[in-house]
């Protein structure tokens, strides 16, 4: 049976169904037969989720309708539904916001339901949170969450560094703000990955000072000048963080194509006397390595210079 004409959003209520005549045992054959895929109590999607953070978000969808303007979504979940990247997120649970004053936090079935903040800056959404007061949420329990989520939201013109502050002051008293706040400066736009955020809270965590988006002076086939994703402030050497998205290609050709100027582009970097640091999310677990190649590099850097 196709049940997308019970859909909103993706997602239908058993209840909804039960007014169409599709009762239970109606849906029990549809789960079974792989058209009905159950997502939350009394609440199913029409298609399989693609992934874990598509099934938060089909889950966020049900959630939503089953509380009908009373509640926005709101920390991990708010950054999901706004389409911003996740770090450290829980995906299993979901979170909302009441709308109204004056009700009280609850707990069930991985769906936390917060008590409303009101702030007259970060209005709500119609379905979510302001998307800077999401942000920190996020980071209320990852500081790596609200980093990775807030650096794309700036990129994008989402939110600005005074609403993030202010959403700071709107969860005053909350656990996890001390750590969060203390992190806010750390905002930086031209990270233009969560993998160059997560370099930077490495390296930051490391001790060293970086350079983000550094031009060390070389150019490109088109003559613009080229970039490095970081300097060590005061040396020459270059951090470069390899994401799979760099190396996302069509083709075996193009997959050549890309790792050859990669290469060219990092020959030129030595070529003016850089030491380069290349960094993957296997290195970014695994900071006491991250460091030792830095230091090597520094080292020979001064020997170079010397």
């Amino acid at each position: 049976m196709n049940l997308g004409f019970l859909a909103r959003e993706g997602v239908f209520s058993a209840a909804h169904a039960r007014e169409l005549g599709i009762g239970s045992s109606s849906l029990r054959r549809c789960v079974q037969g792989g058209t009905a895929f159950p997502l939350h109590r009394g609440w199913y999607a029409v298609r399989p989720p693609r992934d874990e953070r598509d099934r938060h978000r089909l889950r966020t969808s049900a959630l939503l309708q089953e509380y009908a303007g009373d509640a926005v979504a709101c920390h991990g979940s708010a950054v999901v539904w706004l389409g911003l990247p996740t770090e450290r997120v829980d995906l299993g649970t979901v979170h909302l916001m009441w709308v109204g004053p004056d009700v009280a936090f609850r707990s069930y079935s991985r769906v936390r339901m917060h008590e409303a903040i009101d702030h007259p800056r970060l209005p709500c959404r119609q379905e979510t949170v302001h998307p800077a007061l999401a942000v920190v949420q996020s980071g209320l329990l990852d500081v790596r969450s609200m980093l990775v989520a807030g650096d794309e939201a700036l990129r994008r013109g989402t939110v600005t560094r005074d609403e993030l502050q202010a959403a700071a002051a709107a969860l005053r008293g909350q656990r996890g703000l001390v750590q969060a706040r203390a992190a806010i400066p750390w905002f930086d736009a031209r990270h233009e990955s969560p993998g160059e955020t997560m370099t930077a809270y490495v390296l930051r965590g490391l001790g060293y000072e970086v350079e983000p988006q550094f031009k060390p002076g070389s150019r490109g086939p088109g003559g613009s000048p080229e970039r490095a994703d970081f300097r060590i402030k005061g040396t020459r050497v270059l951090v470069e963080f390899d994401g799979a998205v760099k190396y996302a290609a069509d083709s075996p050709e193009q997959a050549q194509a890309l790792l050859f100027a990669e290469k060219r582009r990092e020959d030129g970097f030595r070529l003016l006397g850089y030491e380069v640091v290349r960094l993957t999310w296997a290195d970014l677990h695994r900071p006491g390595e991250v460091r030792a190649r830095i230091e090597a590099a520094l080292a020979r850097s001064r020997l170079r210079a010397g």
